[in-house]
């Protein structure tokens, strides 16, 4: 999708009865929803789907939670190439 693990987001691995996750750094947040935007083809579906199910999540989490990453999806989709 264009995203860089280290930059963008980070892994961590499950690790014996503990589950594994992802963290998407703010970056890669402002960055999936540029890609929303300004992709092409797969990439841009791709990143729009991931967008919305990021929304989804943060709702799910409240409404602090889901006025927050909004914010961050605005400032992503409106900045320059």
């Amino acid at each position: 999708m264009g995203l860089e693990e280290g930059k963008h987001f980070t892994v961590k691995m499950p690790e014996g009865d503990h589950d594994g996750y992802v963290y998407v750094r703010r970056e890669g947040l402002e960055r999936a929803a540029w890609l929303s935007v300004r992709g092409e083809g797969e990439q841009q579906k791709l990143a729009a789907e991931f967008i919305e199910y990021i929304l989804q999540r943060a709702k799910e989490r409240g409404d602090d939670v889901h006025e927050k990453a909004s914010k961050i999806v605005e400032e992503g989709m409106s900045r320059a190439p």
